[in-house]
């Protein structure tokens, strides 16, 4: 009983859960959700989800790195003045997260809907309406395609902090 009271009280425990939690929402996200979302739902809904779902997962993605730092064993972040290769990783997916949170998500859910607008609309001459179509276009598809780098620098990031600490955690020899 005594050896789980201190594991209670030491940030391991934490730390690997919070790890475990950003890599599964991270691979979850990005190779499961999306890829089934997109298969079974027409695209205007597809659209409706992606627009409510990604804002989220990019906090919950800023958030568990943030939380991943904080519990960094033995104490905390200053625990990881010391580990330059732990933390470079961490700030890493910090920073492509806070970029998509705050930057390249809502410019693609921004274009997505100018886009879709502009496709829906009669109103407009069909010259006026192609050359704002295309434009639209290309609005989406260049922060879409950040948004997708981005979070897949965040996931290489991510593994890297996982063989990081498993470097200090394994005995040496």
């Amino acid at each position: 009983m005594g050896g789980f009271l201190m594991t209670v009280g030491n940030l391991l425990p934490y730390h690997l859960l919070s790890y475990g939690a950003l890599l599964g929402t991270e691979v979850y996200q990005s190779f499961v959700n999306t890829k089934l979302c997109f298969q079974a739902l027409p695209m205007r809904e597809f659209l409706t989800l992606q627009k409510r779902l990604f804002p989220v997962y990019f906090k919950c993605q800023v958030g568990l790195a943030a939380l991943t730092a904080a519990t960094h064993p033995p104490y905390s972040i200053l625990s990881l003045a010391k580990d330059p290769w732990g933390t470079m990783p961490l700030v890493v997916v910090l920073v492509t997260g806070s970029l998509n949170w705050f930057v390249f998500g809502p410019r693609t859910t921004t274009a997505s809907l100018i886009r879709r607008a502009l496709s829906e609309s009669e109103e407009q001459s069909e010259s006026t309406n192609g050359r704002k179509a295309h434009q639209a276009n290309r609005d989406f598809a260049r922060n879409h395609a950040m948004s997708i780098h981005l979070n897949a620098i965040a996931l290489v990031a991510t593994i890297w902090y996982g063989f990081s600490l498993a470097s200090s955690l394994l005995p040496e020899v």
